[in-house]
């Protein structure tokens, strides 16, 4: 647990920075679940009017800009916008939300409802998720292999990967509680005792996952490949479907009250993005320098490789399955750090890092940690001081993007020395 706290101190303080530094602490998409949270915390409903014209307004370091970037047209009386994000994590921040309104009555701080502060609520609660969620698939990974090899396999997810980057300085996102569910069920479903009451919750936890990330509910394959090891009955799928049912209930009802119908979603009627298979896009989407898998990730690379020797089929289908249909949508490539769209599979892919350094001495597993570590610290300084060609260069070639990370270093040290 050690471990646990010192990444917990470190992530925070880096959160806290960031946020000071920028003057704001939910990002891109992050805007969208933080407008569920505070509507229905402040409003007591989805009268958005009030949250999008505070973000559609702000001051942040770059002076006044807007944070919302979809439509945001009132549909009806003019008391509920169109939100097109589902409501799950927007809920799921709400004990945040409750927790920083009773700081601030038990020290009379008087905040007002769109201070900073209650924007590093969502905040903290993300780097809660993707801790928790590692701790969970620690406790996973141990049934499996070495406490040697599962250590450094927890260490290098975070310091190796994007995993670092939605921990520390972008945790306001609805793929941190995807993660933690995805860790928590595959640790808990391992030896799962089929009571009626398990089914019920195993059908919550499904059906919240869904409704915090629709596409990453693909991930959910192994973990009922788990559970139907248990004799199933009708009684038990009841209680599953029940349970499922009614977390679904929320985001139904929302899309009942924004767009007229309980089954319509802007994601399904491709207002905001389409699916469209393309064999182009699946090699992109894992080398492409514009948020490829593993060009920004490499040390998925072995960690797949392990997946393969291990032969874990069942979770190399799911890394599949999700691949395929991310790569299909129009926006497959993502935003912000790395290969997002394949964060709730990490769970899956340390299962394959796990083999590879069981396999690798205790020195080649720490070469391997420190190069990778290396790789990831020298893309994350290089994704802020190089945006424009990074972020903003939709021609950006791979000679460029690994330019840009070696001429990087030297960028830093001339920084530090000015």
């Amino acid at each position: 647990m050690k471990k646990y706290f010192l990444l917990f101190i470190l992530s925070v303080v880096i959160f806290f920075l960031h946020a000071v530094l920028v003057r704001h602490a939910v990002y891109g998409d992050g805007n969208g679940y933080y407008s569920y949270t505070h509507a229905l915390y402040f409003e007591k409903g989805l009268n958005f009017d009030y949250i999008y014209n505070h973000l559609g307004n702000f001051s942040g370091k770059s002076g006044v800009f807007s944070r919302i970037f979809w439509n945001k047209e009132p549909i009806s009386d003019g008391l509920i916008r169109q939100n097109p994000f589902t409501i799950g994590t927007g809920i799921v921040w709400l004990p945040s939300m409750a927790l920083v309104s009773l700081v601030s009555i038990f020290l009379n701080l008087g905040l007002d409802k769109y201070s900073l502060i209650y924007e590093l609520g969502p905040g903290i609660s993300g780097i809660f998720f993707m801790l928790s969620g590692l701790y969970f698939l620690e406790k996973y990974l141990v049934n499996f292999f070495s406490k040697r090899s599962v250590f450094w396999t927890v260490l290098t997810l975070f310091f190796a990967t994007n995993v670092f980057y939605y921990t520390a300085f972008e945790p306001a996102l609805s793929h941190q509680p995807a993660f933690f569910l995805i860790s928590f069920l595959l640790f808990w479903t391992y030896r799962f005792k089929g009571s009626l009451k398990n089914f019920f919750i195993l059908g919550a936890l499904a059906g919240l996952l869904v409704i915090v990330r629709m596409a990453d509910a693909i991930v959910l394959v192994p973990v009922f490949f788990q559970v139907v090891r248990v004799r199933l009955d009708y009684k038990k799928v009841f209680m599953f479907l029940l349970g499922f049912t009614l977390l679904l209930t929320p985001q139904l009802l929302t899309q009942k009250l924004m767009y007229g119908y309980f089954f319509v979603n802007p994601y399904f009627s491709g207002q905001n993005g389409f699916w469209n298979i393309s064999f182009s896009h699946f090699i992109e989407y894992l080398f492409s320098p514009k948020r490829g898998l593993f060009a920004w990730s490499p040390v998925f690379i072995p960690a797949v490789w392990g997946l393969f020797q291990k032969r874990s089929y069942v979770f190399l289908f799911t890394v599949f399955l999700l691949w395929i249909v991310t790569s299909s949508w129009s926006a497959y490539l993502s935003a912000g750090f790395g290969q997002r769209f394949s964060f709730a599979a990490i769970p899956l892919m340390a299962f394959g890092l796990a083999y590879s350094f069981e396999k690798f001495s205790l020195k080649t597993t720490k070469v391997v940690f420190a190069v990778f570590v290396f790789l990831n610290i020298n893309l994350i300084s290089t994704f802020y001081l190089q945006k424009a060609d990074l972020i903003k260069n939709d021609s950006l070639s791979m000679g460029r993007f690994i330019q840009l990370q070696i001429k990087n270093p030297k960028e830093i040290w001339n920084l530090l020395v000015k």
